[in-house]
């Protein structure tokens, strides 16, 4: 009888242990804990960056550990990588099965981290990230050890609660120099004017952006001693208005400045050193403006930083069409508009290509391809970041404000060259 009762426990045990989950049985990753963080090659300078995927499955919280951010999950995963030269870096899991936290730090106890970077970033700083996903910039320094953490993001507002773990890829890489660093290259900001019920009209630009491995440019105006590490953005008014710029935001210490002229060490400037201002313009002027870094004395170099800032205006209501007197409404526009590539900048250090778009017909816009479809809505100048060495193809379409299509897009044709050796571009 007592044989019996072994047997049916044994039994029984056996099959709960069938019922019980997969992921019950999973053993966390071998750099859970921060003492056994897993090493990470050079990757760069003059080499591809460190690309790691991943996982936090059944990872955990060890004691002591904090990593900054909303809402750490507590399925922490740990690296360590070692700074081969001073320059800007960009750490990040930006792609990743669940919204991700990253941590950056410095030190040899999970106790007593110092965080390079923290805080939420600016969506400007990674624009090939998404709001899931953290990516950070700092200046790397040669020799320095970094500890990186990889979190899930728990935060949430409305239930269900998000998913914490899975796989992720891990990036480490030199962060390009911006596509606007000369005055030349400036980021053209266009938006179009919104109408309100009632006839209320509003603009709005939203510029985003970086100075982060900016230089100065030869013949550039001196906004304030010792400033540097510019960028530099040109706007038009589309009409006649008062227009409200706003400052560099938020908590960069950059600082900005307008002009008004076509080359570099010809302008004449309108607001230099304002926190915000307003400008008169009329419709087709040009204003030039420039993002730059005042002196920092920790570091003796201009600030570096992401940012965003805003062109903003009210505009009255357009006048009343008057009545119809009775004529015959003309035909509608059919006829689609010609697209043309003006212009193609690559930078094949750093896999950034630009290209710029022109219409033979206003108040329109773009639809871009890369490779392969689809086309999506773009503006001019449009950027690609991380294109891997090969040949791309690259196709445009000009849409104007009839909603008409340019159905023979125009095509460039670039090609990503291979890096060689391990030096420094």
């Amino acid at each position: 009888m007592r044989r019996g009762f072994r047997f049916v426990a044994a039994l029984v045990v056996a099959m709960c242990g069938l019922l019980v989950p997969a992921s019950a049985w999973a053993e966390p990753p071998a750099n859970d804990k921060f003492e056994n963080r897993q090493e990470l090659g050079p990757g760069f300078p003059g080499g591809a960056p460190i690309e790691v995927k991943a996982s936090n499955v059944e990872a955990t919280k060890e004691s002591g550990e904090f990593i900054p951010g909303l809402s750490p999950a507590g399925h922490s995963v740990w690296y360590e990588w070692e700074a081969t030269s001073s320059d800007w870096t960009t750490i990040g899991a930006c792609e990743a099965d669940f919204p991700t936290i990253v941590g950056i730090f410095t030190g040899s106890k999970v106790d007593e981290l110092t965080p390079v970077i923290s805080g939420n970033p600016n969506p400007s700083e990674g624009p090939d990230c998404p709001y899931t996903g953290r990516q950070f910039t700092f200046k790397a320094k040669a020799g320095t050890k970094y500890e990186v953490a990889v979190d899930g993001n728990g935060f949430y507002v409305e239930p269900p609660p998000p998913v914490t773990e899975g796989e992720f890829t891990l990036r480490i890489e030199e962060t390009p120099p911006p596509p606007n660093d000369d005055f030349e290259d400036a980021t053209v900001l266009e938006a179009p004017i919104t109408e309100e019920p009632g006839g209320d009209r509003f603009y709005l630009v939203d510029a985003r952006g970086y100075n982060w491995g900016a230089s100065t440019q030869s013949g550039e105006p001196s906004n304030e001693p010792e400033s540097g590490a510019t960028v530099w953005y040109s706007w038009t008014a589309p009409e006649a208005g008062e227009y409200h710029v706003g400052a560099p935001c938020c908590g960069t210490g950059l600082r900005w400045a307008i002009y008004l002229g076509d080359a570099v060490d010809e302008l004449t400037p309108l607001l230099v050193g304002a926190e915000s201002g307003t400008v008169s313009a009329t419709a087709g002027t040009m204003l030039r403006i420039v993002v730059y870094g005042p002196h920092d004395a920790e570091t003796e170099e201009p600030k570096a930083a992401n940012f965003d800032f805003l062109i903003s205006a009210s505009l009255p209501p357009l006048p009343k069409p008057p009545p119809s007197s009775g004529g015959s409404t003309p035909p509608p526009d059919t006829t689609p508009p010609q697209t043309t590539i003006t212009r193609t900048k690559l930078l094949s250090a750093s896999g950034v290509v630009k290209f710029w778009l022109s219409s033979s017909e206003s108040g329109g816009g773009f639809l871009c391809q890369l490779d392969k479809p689809p086309f999506k809505p773009c503006s001019s100048p449009k950027s690609y970041r991380h294109l891997k060495p090969g040949r791309h193809v690259f196709r445009v379409e000009a849409v104007d404000a009839a909603g008409n299509v340019d159905s023979s897009p125009a095509v460039a044709r670039i090609k990503v060259p291979r890096k060689q050796g391990n030096h420094r571009r």
